[in-house]
């Protein structure tokens, strides 16, 4: 019998909105869970406290939040903040043997941290998958990473319990270098194109073939180490010590109506790409912009028709506010915008 058990904590309605930010990673988590034979078990979390708006029994605000997967009956719901105060959790994992955790949700500082502290308290064994939590307050996360590590959890990323090959990093002098992009596949074959026509956007047809030469690369590669020790923050994915997918996000907030900072450059190699990769880059990108401040970012995407489909995909929407100096440096791209709060 599997005593392992994948846990969602308050992944509903009235928590932060920051979960939106971790759902996918979740939903990954669940997928991986099933597939090992694990238990995956829902917490949820009632407030009962007199005239409160949050958590309310039977309200829309207490139900699961719907971008999240439910693939078993095991809901539990919880009053206090540690989940092992639910009588019926505590005797379903008790009848069922299940003595080892994976956890995800949230919040970090609130229900996930006492539930960690009090499962090792009690014995249990505690994974928590950390880019599978999170909090109202962000910048606490890696003070509560570090206080799970420091009360006996291990604490890893879910790519490395998945026993996935690729690392994320920030990226820096240490990491990057004008050659770090001469390996790198930057190819696309467009044959259809989106354009305005008439106030519409239209698919048009569009033939034609990007393929960056090695010289390319290079001026990129220094333009984007010239940015990030200046007014930019990257991110890369690496196989091994090759990069295989970067994103970087302008440091400018800009905008009148919304405060939006700019994804500059968003790049997979050809031959890692519908792995994941990206959406794993572009959450990081976010995790990046909401740091400085902006509520949204700005991206002049590509007008591909496949690349105008997987920015849509992560969620992209054509932007509210049109930054007109950007637009006219690349007056074939499509402006848009990411929200994430």
């Amino acid at each position: 019998m599997n005593r392992k058990a994948l846990v969602v904590i308050d992944i509903q309605n009235d928590i932060t909105k920051h979960y939106k930010d971790i759902i996918d990673g979740i939903n990954s988590a669940i997928d991986w869970a099933v597939e090992l034979g694990m238990t995956v078990i829902y917490i949820k979390h009632n407030n009962l406290s007199p005239g409160t708006r949050t958590f309310k029994p039977d309200t829309k605000g207490s139900e699961l939040a719907p971008e999240l997967k439910v693939v078993s009956p095991h809901i539990f719901v919880k009053t206090k903040a540690n989940a092992l105060t639910s009588g019926d959790f505590s005797e379903y994992i008790r009848e069922n043997g299940i003595d080892e955790f994976y956890i995800t949700g949230a919040d970090a500082t609130a229900c996930v941290k006492s539930t960690c502290f009090n499962m090792t308290k009690a014995g249990y064994t505690v994974h928590v998958i950390s880019d599978c939590v999170t909090s109202y307050d962000l910048k606490k996360i890696p003070e509560m990473l570090s206080y799970y590590a420091d009360k006996g959890c291990e604490v890893k990323d879910l790519a490395l319990y998945m026993g996935m090959k690729y690392q994320y990093k920030r990226l820096d002098n240490t990491n990057f270098t004008g050659h770090s992009l001469d390996g790198f596949a930057r190819h696309q074959t467009v044959t259809e194109c989106w354009r305005k026509i008439n106030n519409d956007w239209k698919l048009v047809p569009n033939v034609y073939e990007e393929n960056w030469s090695q010289a390319q690369c290079r001026e990129i590669a220094e333009d984007v180490v010239h940015h990030i020790n200046l007014d930019q923050t990257g991110f890369g994915a690496f196989d091994g010590k090759r990069i295989i997918g970067f994103a970087t996000v302008s440091h400018r907030i800009f905008g009148a109506a919304a405060r939006y900072v700019q994804l500059v450059c968003f790049q997979i190699s050809e031959e890692y790409r519908r792995q994941g990769i990206g959406r794993k880059l572009f959450s990081l990108a976010c995790e990046e912009a909401r740091r400085l401040g902006a509520d949204k970012l700005y991206i002049s995407a590509h007008s591909s028709k496949e690349s105008q489909a997987a920015y849509r995909a992560l969620g992209c929407t054509p932007a509210e506010e049109i930054n007109e100096e950007l637009a006219a440096e690349e007056p074939f791209d499509v402006q848009m915008e990411y929200r994430y709060l």
